[in-house]
């Protein structure tokens, strides 16, 4: 109809469904990389805010996802963010003004000038109309994310904060697969080194393996705590009381092997390091007590080291790190983590 606010079809697929109501179709921009921003609707969530490329995953009558950080579960639209929800609304309004204006225009019967006249001789009168500016339609503003993992089960290629739990396509567990993956980060820096050591130095190169070394310690320390948050949820404890225990109780606990076996023993009563021999342990402990001079004394050995190892270092000297150790510490961690998710969540 000529006076209708919207015309039907176009860009967005324009359709009448009723007195004065309209139904339109918006896409959401696309990053860089292809994908698009999904935001959790639980009030509860944190991060809660993540991303999935299109095309992968479950590409066709998908009624359910999920949030990988909660495991919230809903049509998937409704995952939509705020930006893109203004962004659609900022889309929408440009139309309706668009078609405002066309309106006007029919309404007066003005030509492709904007003008018409009205009667001639003596008496005439002239109308114009001059329409103002479109409202500006911003892309939406979202935020960068730097941890991509796909699904092992649907495929689903998608971007997280930390280390989540679930796929957002399938509500499948890849906690494991986000492990996997951070790393594998850690092997991509570690296979690096020679060249480094080649181009920029013995001292940059040992501050590499150094870095990666905490890196290990700090992925396994955030891994267990994880775990744990998982766990003491699955038993219905409030968030406080579980954010008081990973504080109070835990605290640090999981940097050291000793005190992550003792903390497993006390509260839960399994060992933690059963997917290992002793000697595997063993040496996962002394290359996690390396951290210690390296955070703390620049990666010097101290008294405090040589109390806790008990080797054959010299106090004052630099600590060792070498490339091996580094990739033993990654299978022996990745290894006692599959075996402790394995026993607090049975398939």
């Amino acid at each position: 109809m000529a006076n209708e606010l919207l015309k039907e079809g176009g860009p967005h697929k324009v359709k009448n469904i009723g007195r004065d109501r309209y139904e339109l179709s918006i896409s959401v921009p696309r990053d860089s990389d292809g994908r698009i921003a999904r935001e959790c609707l639980s009030k509860k969530c944190s991060p809660g805010y993540f991303k999935v490329k299109l095309g992968t995953g479950i590409t066709k009558d998908q009624e359910t996802a999920f949030c990988p950080y909660c495991r919230y579960s809903s049509d998937p639209k409704d995952f939509a963010t705020q930006e893109q929800i203004r962004y659609a609304k900022d889309v929408v309004m440009r139309e309706v003004h668009q078609g405002a204006q066309k309106m006007i225009h029919d309404a007066f019967g003005l030509g492709s000038s904007g003008r018409r006249k009205i009667g001639s001789g003596f008496i005439s009168m002239e109308l114009s109309y001059k329409p103002g500016s479109l409202p500006h339609v911003w892309r939406p503003v979202e935020e960068e994310l730097k941890r991509d993992v796909i699904c092992p089960n649907c495929g689903l290629d998608h971007s997280v904060y930390g280390l989540a739990t679930w796929c957002a396509d399938c509500g499948a567990d890849i906690f494991l697969t986000h492990l996997e993956s951070e790393l594998d980060v850690v092997k991509i820096m570690l296979n690096d080194v020679d060249r480094r050591h080649e181009q920029l130095g013995v001292r940059v190169a040992a501050k590499d393996l150094e870095n990666s070394l905490e890196d290990v310690v700090s992925i396994f320390e955030a891994a267990l705590k994880a775990l744990i948050s998982r766990y003491l949820n699955s038993k219905e404890i409030p968030d406080d009381d579980v954010d008081a225990i990973l504080r109070k109780k835990i605290g640090n606990a999981f940097q050291s092997i000793s005190r992550t076996k003792e903390v497993f023993k006390n509260a839960l009563d399994f060992d933690a390091f059963g997917g290992l021999n002793d000697e595997n342990i063993n040496l996962l402990n002394q290359i996690f007590e390396k951290r210690h001079p390296i955070t703390h004394n620049l990666g010097v050995v101290d008294k405090k080291y040589l109390e806790r190892v008990r080797s054959a270092e010299k106090e004052g000297h630099e600590i060792r790190v070498t490339k091996s150790d580094i990739e033993k510490a990654i299978t022996f961690s990745f290894d006692t983590l599959k075996f402790i998710h394995g026993r607090l969540f049975p398939l």
